[in-house]
């Protein structure tokens, strides 16, 4: 036994993780309604909601997209339940020193050189010292029993492998893709503020959806472009390591997500409500496969890295109990 907690500490010195602290505008007792159970230990609605900020990063925040965040993010609760408890059951200890040393380091980087300036922050934002502490002693716990029951030991990725994964996906591996843009936007200040200018942001969207011409639409109500029936003057690039992209982040991780011809859902950005269409795509010189092979391996191990992990997330379910609630 004291060889393996010998190794749990060892992992933790190459394994950290981080985790945010979200608020979420909820009364207390939606916060606390139950979402899911596992053995005794009760996951609420408001963990959910607050886990499900972070897969919802990029996304448009449709019905579909808000579902399927909080499916994501239930799951991953029940997960790492599952190896808190597991960790429990095990018997497994860790010195206080490892807790203690990751909160002085969360608090350093935090800007909070006291307990006391820690305290009044998270006092603003809803929560407690002790809350806060026990975040990062579980967040501790979760990454190295990862390390250690689903480390990278062992994973290969073959020359060959990398080569076909590159055949079968080379317009991912293209340089300088551009886009040509068609652009429906509302200004707030000119549509009687937030809501409103929402309102019929939605209702245009519903009527491209129906089939109406963006062109048209985009004649008629956007703020920019309306003469050139929404079209952007020049062709828009992403951003790179070497130049920024040519639109905001929020707006580029939408645009480059749509295919020829594709319409996004209403994005609001800079107190304006965007609606895009991708009219073309302009795909340059293919990068090769030298120039890639480390980013195609990369990605081929997290690919393996996740697999081994839910392999082991699901033996854990296999032996526990586990209710999920709708909410």
């Amino acid at each position: 036994m004291m060889m393996r907690h010998s190794r749990l500490i060892i992992v933790f010195t190459v394994i950290l993780g981080v985790l945010p602290l979200w608020g979420q505008e909820l009364n207390r007792e939606q916060r606390n309604s139950v979402a899911a159970v596992v053995n005794n230990k009760v996951i609420t609605a408001g963990m959910v909601l607050d886990a499900s900020r972070q897969y919802l990063a990029g996304q448009l925040p449709t019905i579909e997209a808000l579902e399927q965040a909080k499916s994501e993010a239930l799951n991953a609760l029940i997960n790492r339940e599952l190896v808190l408890q597991e960790y429990g059951e095990q018997k497994f200890t860790l010195p206080d020193s490892i807790f203690e040393k990751r909160i002085k380091d969360r608090m350093l980087e935090g800007g909070y050189p006291t307990r006391a300036s820690l305290v009044r922050a998270l006092k603003k934002r809803g929560t407690t010292y002790d809350e806060y502490a026990r975040s990062q002693r579980e967040e501790i716990i979760f990454m190295i029993m990862l390390g250690e029951f689903a480390s990278t030991k062992g994973i290969v990725i073959s020359p060959r492998r990398i080569e076909e994964h590159y055949i079968a996906n080379k317009n991912q591996y293209r340089r300088d893709v551009e886009i040509q843009l068609q652009m429906i936007v509302l200004s707030e200040s000119k549509h009687g503020g937030a809501e409103a200018t929402r309102r019929l942001a939605d209702e245009i969207h519903s009527k491209l959806v129906d089939g109406d011409s963006f062109t048209q639409m985009a004649q008629v109500y956007s703020d920019l472009y309306a003469d050139a029936g929404g079209f952007r003057p020049e062709r828009d690039k992403k951003a790179s390591v070497e130049e920024s992209g040519t639109l905001h982040k929020s707006l580029e991780d939408v645009a480059f997500a749509l295919g020829r011809g594709q319409i996004s859902g209403v994005v609001q950005h800079g107190n304006q409500c965007w609606i895009l269409r991708c009219d073309e795509i302009q795909q340059k010189e293919l990068r090769s496969l030298a120039e890639v092979r480390d980013e195609i391996e990369d990605a081929l191990m997290d690919e393996e890295i996740k697999a081994r992990r839910q392999k082991w997330f699901n033996k854990l379910r296999a032996k526990a109990y586990i209710s999920e609630r709708s909410f």
